[in-house]
């Protein structure tokens, strides 16, 4: 029996989502008859773009029925049929110039067994065109490969229609001058439709959105991750957030742009995949993609249960990012390693410029299996850097007897957990070249799950790596500059053989000095110095010349102004010390 295939073309701007609709078979594919119907959904929209704007919108096949063929197909455009849809519909359009219009794309798969293709791209620009007047692109289907059994349905044409405004079109058009508006939680989910892998969307807040009973799914947590956006929060909130998700559950997923001004408040992250996460997303930036964020601040809850490392409050890792001017005041829960109140752990870029993170604060409660710290589990990257930061975040969670779980079996930091590339030797040979500058660490207690009292490693024939006031376990040649603990710091290594104690600022050239432990070759901490006796945290973060164009210093505690602004800063110099400042002004 001869098998003939009708296939349609469904054109699908950003705006709206559009699935191929098929009947499923009641027989075999073998045995199924040829009699197919067609059927498209209809568009009322209409593309509108500024001069010298462009969009891109998603161009598929689908076929009535499913094939045992593979198929691959490439679209055209169909002059002749301007005529045809004038004719039919009473209009006078004239044909899209071919300056306006290319296939970034223009090649499509139907898989086997499958009634939907992969998408094509197609890119309209408004170049060369008149203002208010409507344009017609008529795309259809060209080639086929695979099978000569096919034919175009009676209606085979696809029908796109632009317009040039020279005013913004209301609800935006996702361009840096007219921002996509979220103003409702509807908004917001049309934010994954709109999102696209050949250009940057933009995004404003324009109300505070509540977000309740919604579950939901990461804009950009599929590979490769292409989904640039330049999300604006304009200082509004959203409110109960709710993400459970198989990949990167969080609300970007990958960032891959620029975030900022947004506050999320009582969001909740639950992971039982294997997969990182945190409130904004999974990642900060990977490879070559690139994230930022500034002034955006994370309250709620991040609750690990699945088999993966890279857990915090903000992210699971940074990969590429710069974050500032930013907070998360969240309990962040998970068995795992590398666990942070802000993010789990950094690692390397592609550019080998680093990750930086500075001018953030963390407050809530921590608690993973090892590697974690206040502000993140680790720093594993080179160049990466932690500045001008505090930490005041409980590092343990209670259970339901009520009982302290403290954050760590071992290795636990009141700002970083590892800062040692994530290795476990040459701790005072290797030079990853980060920094850990100006931080303080304002928690009541530190102190390890795993407790051997009065042992030493000798006696218990143990070794772990160390937990520190500020960096647990790092590698001596890293910058440490200017880094205070709270000086009431109830601490607790895991034996008692390891104590508090004060060390001087240390750079690539001037290695931080160790108390060594007989019997213990993971011993490399650093706990900063004990902040003055009477000090408040923003008194002590004035002392350290944290900048007041950044930091509200009103309270006993700083917080972000909402209007934080950078200015250049001086950089460190090779002895660690930030300039013109003197070491003792706080002793």
């Amino acid at each position: 029996m001869k098998k003939i295939f009708s296939y349609l073309i469904l054109l699908a701007l950003p705006l709206l989502v559009f699935s191929c609709r098929s009947k499923a078979p009641e027989t075999p594919v073998s045995k199924m008859k040829s009699v197919l119907y067609t059927s498209i959904p209809a568009s009322s929209e209409v593309i509108e773009l500024l001069a010298g704007k462009s969009k891109t919108v998603d161009v598929n096949v689908c076929a009535e029925a499913v094939s045992d063929v593979y198929m691959t197909m490439t679209f055209k455009v169909d002059p002749e049929a301007v005529a045809s849809y004038n004719s039919k519909n009473g209009t006078n359009y004239e044909i899209l110039p071919s300056s306006a219009f290319t296939f970034t794309k223009g090649e499509v798969m139907l898989p086997r067994f499958n009634t939907a293709s992969s998408t094509a791209k197609l890119r309209i620009a408004a170049v060369g065109l008149e203002d208010n007047k409507m344009y017609l692109l008529p795309v259809t289907l060209d080639k086929v490969t695979g099978t000569d059994n096919w034919q175009l349905s009676t209606e085979p044409v696809a029908y796109l229609r632009v317009i040039q405004v020279n005013t913004g079109p209301e609800g935006g058009d996702g361009s840096a001058e007219y921002p996509y508006i979220l103003g409702t939680v509807d908004d917001l989910l049309k934010m994954g439709d709109r999102l696209s892998s050949e250009e940057k969307v933009y995004f404003r807040m324009t109300n505070d959105i509540d977000m309740s009973g919604v579950n939901w799914i990461p804009l950009n947590a599929g590979s490769p991750y292409d989904k640039e956006i330049d999300f604006d929060g304009a200082g509004h909130t959203i409110s109960n957030f709710h993400c459970e998700y198989t990949s990167y559950p969080s609300f970007f997923g990958v960032l891959n742009g620029y975030c900022h001004d947004v506050t999320f408040k009582d969001a909740s992250i639950d992971c039982s995949a294997d997969s990182g996460c945190g409130i904004l997303g999974g990642y900060a930036g990977t490879g070559a993609i690139h994230a930022e964020v500034m002034r955006v601040h994370v309250q709620g809850r991040v609750t690990m249960t699945g088999n993966k490392t890279g857990v915090g409050g903000m992210f699971g890792t940074v990969a590429n990012a710069n974050i500032c001017a930013s907070s998360a005041d969240c309990v962040v829960y998970s068995g795992k390693n590398y666990v942070g109140g802000l993010f789990g752990y950094s690692k390397n870029t592609s550019t080998g410029t680093g990750n930086h993170i500075k001018d953030c604060w963390v407050g809530g409660a921590v608690r993973g299996d090892q590697r974690v710290g206040g502000i993140t589990g680790g720093i594993n990257g080179d160049n990466d850097s932690v500045e001008n930061c505090y930490c005041i975040a409980e590092m343990f969670v209670v259970n339901q007897e009520g009982n302290k779980e403290y954050a760590a079996t071992r290795s636990v930091g009141g700002i970083v957990g590892h800062c040692n590339q994530d290795k476990a030797d040459a701790c005072d040979t290797r030079m990853p070249g980060d920094v850990i500058s100006g931080c303080i660490a304002w928690q009541d207690e530190i102190k390890t799950r795993t407790d051997l009292g009065d042992g030493t490693p000798a006696s218990t024939g143990s070794d772990f790596y160390s937990a520190g006031a500020i960096v647990a376990f790092g590698s001596t040649h890293n910058t440490y500059a200017n880094c205070f603990r709270k000086a009431s710091l109830d601490f607790r290594d895991y034996c008692s053989a390891f104590l508090l104690y004060d060390q001087e600022n240390t750079s690539p050239t001037s290695p931080l000095m160790i108390k060594k432990v007989d019997g213990s070759n993971y011993n490399f901490p650093y706990h900063g110095k004990a902040a003055p006796a009477g000090k408040t945290l923003s008194q002590l973060a004035q002392d350290l010349g944290w900048s007041p164009e950044i930091w509200d210093f009103s309270g006993e505690l700083p917080t972000i102004r909402p209007d934080a602004s950078y200015n250049p800063v001086e950089d460190t110099h090779c002895d660690g010390q930030i300039g013109d400042f003197d070491d003792n002004k706080l002793n």
